[in-house]
Protein backbone atom coordinates (compact mmCIF):
# COMPACT_ATOMS: atom_id res chain seq x y z
CA UNK A 1 0.00 0.00 0.00
CA UNK A 2 2.99 2.31 0.48
CA UNK A 3 3.36 3.31 -3.13
CA UNK A 4 3.95 6.50 -5.00
CA UNK A 5 1.52 7.16 -7.82
CA UNK A 6 1.36 10.12 -10.16
CA UNK A 7 -1.41 11.26 -12.43
CA UNK A 8 -1.01 10.18 -16.05
CA UNK A 9 -1.38 13.75 -17.21
CA UNK A 10 1.94 14.69 -15.62
CA UNK A 11 3.80 11.43 -16.17
CA UNK A 12 6.07 12.93 -18.80
CA UNK A 13 7.22 15.67 -16.48
CA UNK A 14 7.75 13.30 -13.57
CA UNK A 15 9.84 10.97 -15.69
CA UNK A 16 12.56 13.58 -15.24
CA UNK A 17 13.08 12.46 -11.60
CA UNK A 18 15.92 10.17 -12.65
CA UNK A 19 17.62 12.72 -14.87
CA UNK A 20 17.31 15.85 -12.78
CA UNK A 21 13.99 17.52 -11.96
CA UNK A 22 13.94 21.16 -12.97
CA UNK A 23 10.27 22.08 -13.23
CA UNK A 24 8.98 24.26 -10.39
CA UNK A 25 5.43 23.09 -11.07
CA UNK A 26 5.63 19.31 -11.06
CA UNK A 27 2.36 18.03 -9.65
CA UNK A 28 1.02 14.63 -8.74
CA UNK A 29 -0.44 12.58 -5.94
CA UNK A 30 0.60 9.94 -3.45
CA UNK A 31 -1.11 7.34 -1.30
CA UNK A 32 0.61 6.81 2.06
CA UNK A 33 -0.28 4.04 4.48
CA UNK A 34 -1.06 5.04 8.08
CA UNK A 35 -0.89 2.32 10.72
CA UNK A 36 -3.48 1.71 13.41
CA UNK A 37 -3.21 3.74 16.63
CA UNK A 38 -0.39 6.32 16.92
CA UNK A 39 1.99 7.49 14.20
CA UNK A 40 3.60 10.59 12.73
CA UNK A 41 2.96 11.94 9.24
CA UNK A 42 3.90 14.80 6.93
CA UNK A 43 2.40 16.19 3.75
CA UNK A 44 4.61 15.30 0.78
CA UNK A 45 2.99 17.85 -1.53
CA UNK A 46 2.32 21.58 -1.27
CA UNK A 47 -0.56 23.53 -2.72
CA UNK A 48 -0.22 24.07 -6.46
CA UNK A 49 1.44 27.45 -6.89
CA UNK A 50 3.03 27.41 -3.43
CA UNK A 51 2.02 27.34 0.21
CA UNK A 52 1.02 24.49 2.46
CA UNK A 53 -1.71 21.92 1.93
CA UNK A 54 -5.34 22.60 2.89
CA UNK A 55 -6.31 19.94 5.44
CA UNK A 56 -9.66 19.47 3.70
CA UNK A 57 -7.79 18.14 0.66
CA UNK A 58 -6.32 15.35 2.81
CA UNK A 59 -8.69 12.37 2.73
CA UNK A 60 -8.27 9.20 4.84
CA UNK A 61 -9.36 6.17 2.83
CA UNK A 62 -9.38 2.39 3.21
CA UNK A 63 -7.70 -0.18 0.97
CA UNK A 64 -10.56 0.14 -1.52
CA UNK A 65 -10.27 3.91 -1.79
CA UNK A 66 -13.42 4.62 0.26
CA UNK A 67 -13.20 7.37 2.86
CA UNK A 68 -13.00 6.44 6.55
CA UNK A 69 -15.36 8.66 8.50
CA UNK A 70 -17.25 8.75 11.81
CA UNK A 71 -14.24 10.40 13.49
CA UNK A 72 -12.17 7.22 13.32
CA UNK A 73 -9.10 9.12 12.05
CA UNK A 74 -7.81 12.05 14.10
CA UNK A 75 -4.96 14.48 13.41
CA UNK A 76 -3.39 15.57 16.67
CA UNK A 77 -1.25 18.58 17.56
CA UNK A 78 0.96 18.12 20.61
CA UNK A 79 3.06 20.46 22.72
CA UNK A 80 6.89 20.30 22.88
CA UNK A 81 6.38 18.10 25.94
CA UNK A 82 4.00 15.68 24.21
CA UNK A 83 0.74 16.99 25.67
CA UNK A 84 -2.31 17.10 23.38
CA UNK A 85 -3.07 20.68 22.33
CA UNK A 86 -5.76 20.15 19.69
CA UNK A 87 -7.28 17.62 17.32
CA UNK A 88 -9.31 17.37 14.10
CA UNK A 89 -11.32 14.25 13.13
CA UNK A 90 -12.68 13.19 9.74
CA UNK A 91 -16.39 12.68 9.01
CA UNK A 92 -18.30 11.90 5.82
CA UNK A 93 -21.38 13.73 4.53
CA UNK A 94 -24.06 14.11 7.23
CA UNK A 95 -22.02 12.07 9.72
CA UNK A 96 -21.01 14.89 12.03
CA UNK A 97 -24.54 16.25 11.97
CA UNK A 98 -27.40 16.60 9.49
CA UNK A 99 -26.44 18.66 6.42
CA UNK A 100 -22.77 18.77 7.47
CA UNK A 101 -20.45 18.16 4.48
CA UNK A 102 -17.58 15.69 4.59
CA UNK A 103 -14.36 16.96 6.09
CA UNK A 104 -12.21 17.46 9.16
CA UNK A 105 -14.05 18.75 12.23
CA UNK A 106 -12.98 20.24 15.53
CA UNK A 107 -15.14 18.34 18.00
CA UNK A 108 -14.43 20.91 20.74
CA UNK A 109 -15.93 23.77 18.70
CA UNK A 110 -18.32 21.74 16.49
CA UNK A 111 -16.83 23.44 13.42
CA UNK A 112 -15.55 22.17 10.10
CA UNK A 113 -12.01 23.43 10.33
CA UNK A 114 -10.21 25.93 8.17
CA UNK A 115 -6.57 24.99 8.42
CA UNK A 116 -3.53 24.86 6.15
CA UNK A 117 -0.41 22.89 6.99
CA UNK A 118 2.80 24.87 6.72
CA UNK A 119 5.11 23.41 4.05
CA UNK A 120 6.88 20.46 5.65
CA UNK A 121 4.78 20.56 8.82
CA UNK A 122 4.54 17.20 10.55
CA UNK A 123 1.66 16.01 12.69
CA UNK A 124 0.55 13.11 14.84
CA UNK A 125 -2.21 10.73 13.82
CA UNK A 126 -4.48 8.51 15.87
CA UNK A 127 -6.21 5.94 13.66
CA UNK A 128 -8.84 3.58 15.02
CA UNK A 129 -8.13 1.39 12.01
CA UNK A 130 -5.33 1.36 9.41
CA UNK A 131 -5.91 3.82 6.59
CA UNK A 132 -4.29 5.58 3.66
CA UNK A 133 -3.79 9.34 3.32
CA UNK A 134 -4.15 10.70 -0.19
CA UNK A 135 -1.90 13.69 -0.87
CA UNK A 136 -2.12 15.76 -4.03
CA UNK A 137 -0.49 18.97 -5.17
CA UNK A 138 2.89 20.33 -6.18
CA UNK A 139 6.22 18.63 -5.52
CA UNK A 140 8.75 20.78 -3.66
CA UNK A 141 12.02 20.07 -5.46
CA UNK A 142 14.41 22.76 -4.17
CA UNK A 143 16.66 22.43 -1.13
CA UNK A 144 14.31 22.84 1.83
CA UNK A 145 14.61 23.86 5.47
CA UNK A 146 12.00 22.40 7.80
CA UNK A 147 11.76 24.04 11.25
CA UNK A 148 12.01 21.89 14.39
CA UNK A 149 11.07 23.42 17.70
CA UNK A 150 12.96 22.73 20.92
CA UNK A 151 12.12 19.40 22.54
CA UNK A 152 9.56 17.13 20.82
CA UNK A 153 7.95 17.64 17.43
CA UNK A 154 6.35 15.49 14.75
CA UNK A 155 8.37 15.53 11.53
CA UNK A 156 8.78 13.42 8.41
CA UNK A 157 10.35 12.91 5.02
CA UNK A 158 8.78 15.75 3.05
CA UNK A 159 9.72 14.17 -0.28
CA UNK A 160 7.48 11.79 -2.26
CA UNK A 161 10.57 9.60 -2.81
CA UNK A 162 12.97 7.82 -0.41
CA UNK A 163 15.67 10.01 1.18
CA UNK A 164 18.96 8.84 2.73
CA UNK A 165 19.04 10.06 6.34
CA UNK A 166 22.71 11.04 5.94
CA UNK A 167 21.70 13.70 3.38
CA UNK A 168 19.40 15.40 5.92
CA UNK A 169 21.34 17.76 8.17
CA UNK A 170 20.12 19.59 11.29
CA UNK A 171 21.21 23.23 11.02
CA UNK A 172 20.80 26.43 13.03
CA UNK A 173 19.24 28.55 10.29
CA UNK A 174 17.19 28.45 7.11
CA UNK A 175 19.72 29.58 4.51
CA UNK A 176 23.13 28.64 3.13
CA UNK A 177 24.92 30.41 6.00
CA UNK A 178 23.48 27.98 8.55
CA UNK A 179 25.81 25.66 10.44
CA UNK A 180 25.14 22.10 11.50
CA UNK A 181 23.86 21.30 14.99
CA UNK A 182 25.97 18.43 16.31
CA UNK A 183 27.09 16.76 19.54
CA UNK A 184 23.97 14.58 19.51
CA UNK A 185 21.74 17.57 20.28
CA UNK A 186 19.21 16.54 17.60
CA UNK A 187 17.75 13.04 17.63
CA UNK A 188 15.40 11.22 15.25
CA UNK A 189 13.13 8.94 17.26
CA UNK A 190 11.08 5.97 16.06
CA UNK A 191 8.07 5.12 18.19
CA UNK A 192 5.73 2.15 18.31
CA UNK A 193 2.03 2.42 17.55
CA UNK A 194 1.54 2.74 21.32
CA UNK A 195 4.03 5.60 21.66
CA UNK A 196 6.96 3.63 23.08
CA UNK A 197 10.48 4.51 21.90
CA UNK A 198 11.79 1.81 19.55
CA UNK A 199 15.01 3.38 18.27
CA UNK A 200 16.88 6.64 17.80
CA UNK A 201 19.64 8.23 15.69
CA UNK A 202 21.54 11.36 16.77
CA UNK A 203 23.58 13.81 14.68
CA UNK A 204 27.30 14.48 15.24
CA UNK A 205 29.82 16.57 13.34
CA UNK A 206 33.27 15.41 12.19
CA UNK A 207 35.22 13.77 15.04
CA UNK A 208 32.47 14.54 17.56
CA UNK A 209 31.18 11.01 18.04
CA UNK A 210 34.73 9.71 18.31
CA UNK A 211 38.11 10.42 16.74
CA UNK A 212 38.12 9.99 12.96
CA UNK A 213 34.33 9.55 12.84
CA UNK A 214 32.80 11.52 9.96
CA UNK A 215 29.77 13.76 10.42
CA UNK A 216 26.40 12.06 10.30
CA UNK A 217 23.61 10.31 12.16
CA UNK A 218 24.76 7.69 14.67
CA UNK A 219 23.07 4.89 16.56
CA UNK A 220 24.37 5.36 20.08
CA UNK A 221 23.24 1.87 21.10
CA UNK A 222 25.44 0.19 18.47
CA UNK A 223 28.11 2.93 18.09
CA UNK A 224 27.56 2.88 14.32
CA UNK A 225 27.05 5.57 11.71
CA UNK A 226 23.68 4.45 10.40
CA UNK A 227 22.75 3.28 6.95
CA UNK A 228 19.09 4.14 6.60
CA UNK A 229 16.67 5.69 4.12
CA UNK A 230 13.31 7.18 5.00
CA UNK A 231 10.44 5.96 2.88
CA UNK A 232 8.49 8.56 0.92
CA UNK A 233 6.43 10.54 3.39
CA UNK A 234 7.60 8.51 6.40
CA UNK A 235 6.91 10.23 9.69
CA UNK A 236 9.13 10.34 12.76
CA UNK A 237 9.66 12.33 15.94
CA UNK A 238 12.46 14.82 16.52
CA UNK A 239 13.88 15.60 19.94
CA UNK A 240 15.95 18.76 19.73
CA UNK A 241 17.88 20.29 22.60
CA UNK A 242 17.64 23.60 20.75
CA UNK A 243 15.32 24.82 18.01
CA UNK A 244 16.77 24.05 14.58
CA UNK A 245 15.97 23.17 10.98
CA UNK A 246 16.24 19.94 9.01
CA UNK A 247 17.95 20.73 5.72
CA UNK A 248 16.70 18.45 2.94
CA UNK A 249 18.74 18.25 -0.28
CA UNK A 250 17.16 19.26 -3.55
CA UNK A 251 15.59 16.48 -5.59
CA UNK A 252 17.97 15.50 -8.38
Amino acid sequence: MKKLMFAAAVAAGLAAFGDGLESANTVGYQQKAVRQFLSQAVCTFDAVGGGGLDIQKLIPVDENGDYIGDGDITIQFNSPYGALEGAFSYYGDDEYDDDCPAGWYNEDTDERVTFTFDPGQGFDVFAGSPCVFQYAGEVATAQSYVPCRQFLSAQGNIRPVPVDIQTIIPVDGDDDTAEYVGDGDVTVQFNSQYGALEGAFSYYGDDEYDDDCPAGWYNEDTDERVTYSFEAGQGFTIFAGTACYLKFPALQ
